[in-house]
Formats: C-alpha cells, sequence, structure tokens
C-alpha cells in the first residue's frame, strides 16, 4: 500500500472518530450523561481507604464463609456496588430499587413493583428476571449459612415475575421481619444475572468485578494489595464527589494509623479498624477529623453459660449484673464513644420499647445477694465458694477484635471485688465462633446483630435448641415456653400481638440475667482534613459510603 492510500484511509478513520466525538457531545448536550468525557476533561478525584482483609473472596453480593473462606474483607463494601429492594432508614423502610411495594393481607406475599432505568454495571437491565434469578439462588449457595443473615431467605416459596417491571415474592409463612430482611445488601443485594451460572452458583466472573446497580464498581485493577474501584458507568441516581477509590489492605490496626498520619490512606472507618484510643487521639490532632455516628450499631454483651456450674445458679447471674460497673468501662475503654448500656436490645429498635427494669453498678448488693445465697468466701482466699464449687470460670473472647481482651480483662476485675475469679481466654475469631458453637464456654463476650436484622434475628437465635449460636441459645433456657413464643412470634401478623410477646420475651430475658448489656457501639470514622471535608454515616454505620465521603 502506497503513502497516499495510508493517509486517505487514516484521514477516514479520524473523520470518522471525530463524528463520533460529536455524537457524544450531542447527547451530552441533551441531557445525557458522558462519563468517559467527564473524566477526560477533569482531574479525578480519588481517595485511599483501607481495611483488614485483602478481598480473595470475590466481589459477589452473598459473602459467606462457605464461599469465602472466612474472608469477608468486600462486605464492608458491599452497599457501595449492590443495592437492596428496599432500605431501613431512621427506623423504617424506605425504597431502594423498588419504587413501592404491597403485602398481601395474609402476610404471605411481597409484590414489588421495581424502577425503570436502571442498569447493572455489566450493562445488563435490572428487572423482575433479574430479582427473581436472585432471590431463587441464595438458599443453594448459602447452604448450611442459609438463616444466618435473616429468617427470611429460608423462607422463599416462590418468586413470580409478573411483568418486566413487577415481582411478587411468596413466603412458606407470614413473618413479620421480612422487610426489615430485605433491606439488607447481605444477602438481598441484586446481582447481574451474569454473575450467575445456569445451576445458580457463582460465576468466575464474580471472583475478579462486581456486578451491581451502585455508583461504584470493580473491574479487576489490583497491584501490591490495593484494590482500585471506580464510578458504575450506568448509575444514573445521582453523582458524588469521589471519582476512583483505592482499598490498601493493612492487617494491623496500629499500621493503619500510621497510614492514615503519613497520608498514605486518607480515611479510616470501622470499630475493626480503628481503636479507640486511636480515635480518641486523632480527633484532638490538628489535620483530622474523626466522628461517632448518631444511630447505634449494635450492644456489647456478656453471657453465662446456665448449663456450667456456677452459672447455672441465678444468684450469680443477678450478682454479675450489679458487680459490672459499665459506666468506668465506657469512660476508660471506649472514650465515651460506646455509652453504657441498661438493655440488652436499645430501646429504639422496633418493638424493644419495653419496660423490663435495669440492673445499675452496686457492688454492695452484688456482695449481700451472694452471701444471702450461700456463697461465701470460707477460706479467706478472696474467692467464694458454695457446697465445694468455687465461684470461678474462664471467659471466652475474640483475640483478634479490637479492645475485647482489655475488656474481658476489665470486667474480670470488677468481678473480682465481688468474689468471682474469673480467667480471660483470648481465642482466633473463627476458633472463638467454633468454642461457642460447641458450649465450650463459662462466660464469653458477644454482640447484637448490626441494624436492620435486630430485633428479628436476635429473637429468632434465642431458641433453646439453636447449638450453631450456643451463645444467645443460652439466654432464656430458663423460660419454658420460650421456643413456642419465639417459633409462634416469626408467623405473626398483628403488631398488637408481636409487642405482648416482645413484653414478655424481653422482661424474661431481663429477668433471667444470662445476658449482660455493656455498652451501645456506635460507627465511627477519622479522615485527612486536607482532602475530606465531611462524611455522612450510611444508615448501617459499619458500612463504608463512598457516596457519602465529602471532598474539598
Amino acid at each position: 500500500m502506497n503513502r497516499f492510500k495510508q493517509l486517505l484511509i487514516l484521514t477516514l478513520v479520524l473523520s470518522l472518530f471525530a463524528l463520533f466525538l460529536s455524537g457524544c457531545s450531542s447527547a451530552n448536550e441533551k441531557g445525557q450523561s458522558s462519563p468517559e468525557k467527564a473524566l477526560a476533561t477533569e482531574p479525578l478525584r480519588e481517595i485511599t481507604l483501607c481495611e483488614s482483609w485483602n478481598f480473595d473472596g470475590g466481589f459477589f453480593s452473598l459473602q459467606s464463609p462457605n464461599v469465602t473462606n472466612g474472608n469477608f474483607g468486600i462486605l464492608y463494601f458491599l452497599n457501595n456496588f449492590y443495592e437492596p429492594l428496599v432500605n431501613y432508614e431512621n427506623g423504617k423502610i424506605v425504597h431502594g430499587l423498588a419504587e413501592k411495594w404491597e403485602v398481601s393481607p395474609d402476610g404471605y406475599t411481597y409484590t414489588f413493583t421495581l424502577k425503570q432505568g436502571i442498569k447493572f454495571s455489566d450493562g445488563n437491565e435490572f428487572n423482575a428476571q433479574a430479582v427473581k434469578t436472585n432471590l431463587d439462588n441464595i438458599a443453594g449457595i448459602l447452604a448450611e449459612f442459609n438463616g444466618s443473615y435473616g429468617l427470611t431467605s429460608t423462607l422463599l416459596d416462590e418468586v413470580t415475575v409478573i411483568d418486566n417491571n413487577t415481582v411478587a415474592v411468596k413466603l412458606k409463612t407470614p413473618y413479620y421481619g421480612a422487610l426489615q430482611d430485605f433491606a439488607s445488601t447481605m444477602p438481598m443485594g441484586m446481582m447481574s444475572p451474569a454473575g450467575y451460572n445456569k445451576d445458580g452458583t457463582l460465576a468466575e466472573i464474580t471472583k475478579t468485578k462486581t456486578l451491581g446497580t451502585g455508583p461504584y464498581m470493580y473491574d479487576g485493577q489490583k497491584k501490591n494489595e490495593t484494590y482500585t474501584f471506580v464510578r458504575n458507568p450506568h448509575y444514573n441516581r445521582g453523582k458524588s464527589d469521589v471519582d476512583m477509590f483505592h482499598i490498601k489492605t493493612i492487617p494491623d490496626n496500629d499500621a493503619k494509623l500510621m497510614a492514615l498520619r503519613s497520608g498514605e490512606v486518607d480515611m479510616i472507618l470501622g470499630t475493626g479498624n480503628l481503636s479507640y484510643n486511636s480515635f480518641n487521639e486523632l480527633k484532638n490532632s490538628d489535620g483530622f477529623e474523626a466522628i461517632a455516628s448518631d444511630t447505634i450499631i449494635q450492644t456489647r454483651t456478656m453471657g453465662f453459660n446456665v448449663s456450667h456450674e456456677p452459672f447455672d445458679d441465678h444468684a450469680v447471674r443477678l450478682a454479675a449484673n450489679y458487680a459490672i460497673d459499665t459506666s468506668t468501662i465506657s469512660n476508660s475503654l471506649f472514650y465515651g464513644v460506646e455509652q453504657p448500656a441498661n438493655t440488652v436490645l436499645d430501646q429504639t429498635l422496633p418493638y424493644c420499647n419495653v419496660d423490663t427494669g435495669t440492673y445499675t453498678y452496686n457492688l454492695e448488693k452484688a456482695k449481700e445477694i451472694l452471701h444471702e445465697a450461700g456463697w461465701i468466701d470460707s477460706d479467706g482466699d478472696g474467692v467464694r465458694e458454695k457446697s465445694g464449687v468455687k465461684l470461678k470460670g474462664e471467659f471466652l473472647y475474640a483475640s483478634d477484635m479490637a479492645m475485647l481482651g482489655d475488656l474481658a480483662t476489665t470486667i474480670s476485675s470488677h468481678l473480682k471485688k465481688a468474689g468471682f475469679e474469673i480467667t480471660p481466654v483470648g481465642k482466633e475469631q473463627m476458633v472463638y465462633f467454633q468454642e461457642v458453637s460447641n458450649g465450650n464456654f463459662d462466660l464469653a463476650i458477644g454482640i447484637t446483630n448490626a441494624v436492620p436484622y435486630d430485633p428479628y434475628l436476635l429473637i429468632s437465635r434465642m431458641l433453646t435448641g439453636n447449638f450453631r449460636d450456643n451463645y444467645l441459645a443460652q439466654a432464656l433456657k430458663g423460660m419454658p415456653n420460650a421456643d413456642e413464643l419465639i417459633n409462634s412470634l416469626n408467623a405473626m401478623t398483628d403488631k398488637a400481638e408481636i409487642q405482648a410477646t416482645y413484653d414478655k420475651l424481653l422482661k424474661e430475658l431481663h429477668d433471667e440475667a444470662t445476658l449482660i448489656p455493656l455498652s451501645r457501639v456506635k460507627g465511627m470514622t477519622a479522615y485527612r482534613t486536607e482532602k475530606i471535608t465531611g462524611y455522612k454515616f450510611f444508615h448501617q454505620p459499619d458500612y463504608t459510603d463512598v457516596s457519602a465521603i465529602e471532598l474539598h
């Protein structure tokens, strides 16, 4: 080919390319977004975050131990990529991917009318068939963990596509907590049908890509344990300040703090990533902002194994409730961020505003209860005993969770003043869960489920035969009809009847004194003010919402 022909072809190609750009420009002038053009003409606004785990577990919406090998790094970022049909905000169910919904009078069927014009990040249309694909595959993928993230996924009976934008979900039985479960990104976040194989298993693509309808996406960019996420080009419901964000894997929390101070990362979010000591330190440091959420996420608790002596004695549990000074714990360990809790379930949660009475710190009363019950320190060693049984036990906690070792040690010192001998025992998190499941504990530190799962999920886990969660299965063992009440509660549709049942269960939970409420957990974050000007917590405050990050 001579040079004249080459030049002619090149001219034609350039002309066609110019025509293409002109078309894009015209479309943009008509109000249609053109992310590629915007990113080409404006500098990218990017930030770097950090997480303890890497994302080798995959980027799918169903983060469960059997498919992630216990690696949950992506869990706290899922909402940036995946969205549920409805959301739970400020105690109310509001629209998500569904613009409206109806519940049949018998409580069995939920009919969702979907928002139109929404696409997944791979370009596939979000519609009723996509919802059906997602819901139909939950049980098979979660397997033995189905129900661990809300009962609704175990109750799905039939999902029917009525038309392209309407889907009906029929349950096997009515369930009063269904809408709250539908609001949970895990496991109800909608993923493109391309993320599933024909047999309902997860497709290979989900190991390297996110396939959701949310504002951001991952398409395989990773370098030196740092993952890069970009805007979803098909997202059309508002634009945030952040064009691109990176997540750097930093397992050690002290190293995270150093990275924030040096500018290697711009923000740390979550109690699992940031110690309260570091939070307080950054709060009082120039160039940094440290804030806590208004919303309470969970309640820290201490629980007894009532199958073990001496904790089968109600007087022992009652005395322990009075012997623990939660105000001191709040101030000394949590710098006032976590406030003392006087009930296991926060009273702002649905059905939980129940007057059960509370236990307040009173060491002398704790000693009096033990003495009257026959627990006496007869040999002067500081430990009470009764009928040859010492008032002692091992206190199990997850050693790789920030502050729990200090918390267990502090509680043990409080109980020692009343005549207990409690020995803290730290175990790696997965070992801790296994020990609890097997009932191999005397006392343990636990935590309630995050919003919006509770109170529904916590109460259902209090069934006395629930060996997967032996910690909560101990809570109502002294109540003869506890299982009957819990099982009947899950199928109730009358709000007055539901509330009356909660009144009974929560009153019994308090009277049995098997779970000691310690503190209310809130979301917290710290960031560099030279780049970030503000942050509004997600309605599940322990999840990072990149869209809510405000930049200079």
